[in-house]
């Protein structure tokens, strides 16, 4: 009986030793430290690049020239041949209105606006005939230049400024140089100038030339 409490004493006293332990382990847990120091983490913030905007350059297309090297100087050529034409075509008159048995040349020169005639005189020894002849180019200029005023609808840029006249003896010798200039002819038209004031005007300009003599006087 004895041994029967002596048992019973002592599972009675592991039971409250048990009991004491669990309420220990769930209810006090011991200090707990605060060993979680308070980190602030810096979260970086991630920098918002805007993408470079594709800004739209509009590129002008500069219009490329079709004007092979040269055009320039062709339509100044152009215009040249052009005014070329035109004193051909007073050399046609020239020889058309001249003395029908006169032996001329001309030869035009539309760069510098002239035309040279070369007239070869009948005979030098003969005083009428070399005062005609002398006087044959200022009139049949004179001439082309009433004819082109008279009509309004022609062009004046058909008659060249200057006229050089070289007056040769029958075997070639420079007789005599003279020339003839538009306003002349113009200004005896429009009556500025009489047939004496227009007449000196002409013989001031002459020149003896080589084969220049006087033996019809």
């Amino acid at each position: 009986m004895s041994n029967i409490r002596t048992i019973i004493s002592t599972v009675a006293i592991a039971l409250l030793i048990i009991s004491a332990g669990c309420s220990t382990f769930a209810g006090d847990s011991g200090p707990t430290e605060d060993t979680a120091t308070s980190t602030q983490t810096l979260e970086s913030t991630p920098e918002v690049t805007e993408a470079p905007t594709s800004v739209a350059t509009k590129t002008e297309k500069e219009p490329i020239s079709t004007e092979e090297p040269g055009t320039e100087t062709e339509s100044a050529s152009e215009d040249e041949i052009s005014t070329a034409k035109k004193f051909e075509q007073f050399d046609e008159e020239m020889e058309y209105l001249s003395r029908d048995d006169a032996s001329i040349a001309g030869e035009v020169f539309p760069e510098n606006d002239s035309y040279h005639l070369t007239y070869e005189m009948r005979d030098t020894t003969n005083f009428t005939k070399t005062r005609n002849d002398r006087l044959d180019p200022l009139w049949t200029y004179y001439i082309i230049v009433e004819e082109y005023n008279n009509n309004d609808e022609q062009d004046h840029t058909y008659i060249p400024d200057t006229v050089n006249v070289t007056f040769t003896t029958e075997d070639g010798g420079v007789f005599e140089t003279t020339h003839i200039k538009y306003i002349w002819a113009y200004k005896y038209y429009t009556d500025e100038w009489s047939l004496r004031h227009l007449m000196a005007k002409y013989g001031s300009t002459t020149e003896e030339g080589a084969a220049y003599h006087e033996n019809w006087r």
